[in-house]
Parts: C-alpha cells; structure tokens; sequence
C-alpha cells in the first residue's frame, strides 16, 4: 500500500475520513512510529558490513554502515557468533577488562556521540585471531515516508516487496495510536481491537523474516532430519 492509501484507510478507521481530528501530519507520524516498532520487532531493515581485525585493537569504528544504525543483531568472527554484552557488563569485571588478550567471544557497542560508534571486542585480538572478519549485521533505521506513492519500510528508495501483504496492518497500529490520544467509550473499545489486529498482523511479518533466516535441519542417516528432537521423515 501507497502512504495516499494508508491515510484514507487510517482516515475510515477513526471515523474521520476528511482528516479534521487527525491531520495527515497526525496519520505520518503514527505511521511512522508503527514501522519504527515493527522494525525492530521484525527486523526487516538490515545491513551487513564487515571488518578485518588487527592485532592489540579492541575497538572498530563502524563507519561502513551507512544507514542509521538503531540495534545490532548479530556479529561473528571467524564465521562464529560472538555474544552482545553492556559496556556495564564489562566494567563490572572488577579488572581492567581491556588489557585482556585473546580469540574474541564477546562485544559491546560504544556510542561517544550518534554519529560515532564502536564495536569493541573482547578479548583483544592475538595472533591468528587478528586478520580475520568480523560481520556486523545492524538494524537500520527506516526512512520515512514523505511522497503520496511511498510504501512503508524504505531504506532510501527501496522496500522490501515481502512487506506489502502486511502494509495494511500498520494503518490499524496508527489508528489505535490515535485513537489513544483520545480515550472514549467508542474510541476505547476500537482502539484495543486495533492493537490486537495490528499485533497479529506484525507476528505474521516476524515469522515471514525469521523464515528467511531458518536453519536447514541435521540430517540423519538413513534420510531422516532431526528437528529439536523430533525425527522427521522427508516427503
């Protein structure tokens, strides 16, 4: 759906179809607070970079990611996953953390001001684990809408056409954040209906990108694949 077709459908949600209690800079707003949530939800905007490490360097600043990065969802090294960790976390070690030396298993991301960030491994990097990758994937901040032909999502000028069996749902999550605004005996009881259609819908776009990222199952001998602990027999 078009941003013209989601107002006139937000516009017929809240019984206000001329836009008199709910301007179209109302309606773009909640539009575009509902993709922030679902982008995050879902993780539909990704970008992918990746980085050499260096011997005694701990820290990499992230200027390959040119969208706005607003999460990081994954980062291996050596092709294997290292987990997330607080710069508090790492402080809470009691020692000097970053004198320690060794295969990277852990990181954090540290922000001195939005337009700089770091990633920032621990342990440092020795030996054969320096000249290696790092691949960060980051979740992107979506770019919003702004011409009546825009669909929802865009990264620039783009959008994924998986979303656009979904576009609808946004409009009822925007309804219901206007409707919120303005607490009723009619406007209460549609608002929460609303939010539970929104929802449904936004768990249908987390399982189509979850789906994109599914694992093969192992496969066993005789041509069976095993599935968190169920065996399968292939069709």
């Amino acid at each position: 759906m078009q941003l013209s077709d989601l107002q006139t459908l937000v516009g017929n949600l809240t019984s206000d179809p001329n836009h008199d209690r709910y301007s179209l800079t109302d309606i773009n707003t909640e539009l575009d607070n509902s993709q922030a949530n679902w982008n995050i939800e879902a993780k539909i905007i990704k970008e992918t970079t990746t980085i050499t490490t260096v011997t005694n360097q701990r820290q990499y600043l992230l200027t390959l990611i040119t969208g706005t990065p607003i999460s990081f969802s994954r980062v291996t090294h050596k092709g294997i996953d290292i987990h997330k960790r607080s710069k508090q976390y790492f402080d809470l070690y009691g020692l000097d953390w970053t004198q320690d030396l060794g295969t990277p298993v852990e990181y954090c991301i540290e922000a001195t001001d939005p337009s700089n960030l770091y990633l920032t491994l621990h342990p440092t990097p020795q030996g054969n684990d320096a000249g290696a990758n790092l691949v960060v994937e980051a979740i992107i901040a979506h770019t919003a809408m702004a011409s009546s032909m825009d669909v929802p999502f865009l990264l620039g000028t783009s959008s994924n056409y998986l979303l656009r069996p979904y576009d609808w749902g946004l409009a009822y999550s925007a309804a219901a954040r206007l409707l919120g605004r303005d607490p009723s005996p009619i406007n209460s009881p549609k608002q929460a209906g609303y939010i539970q259609i929104a929802q449904n819908v936004m768990a249908d776009v987390v399982q189509v990108f979850k789906a994109l990222e599914a694992e093969t199952p192992k496969r066993m001998s005789g041509g069976r694949y095993w599935n968190s602990g169920n065996v399968i027999q292939p069709k």
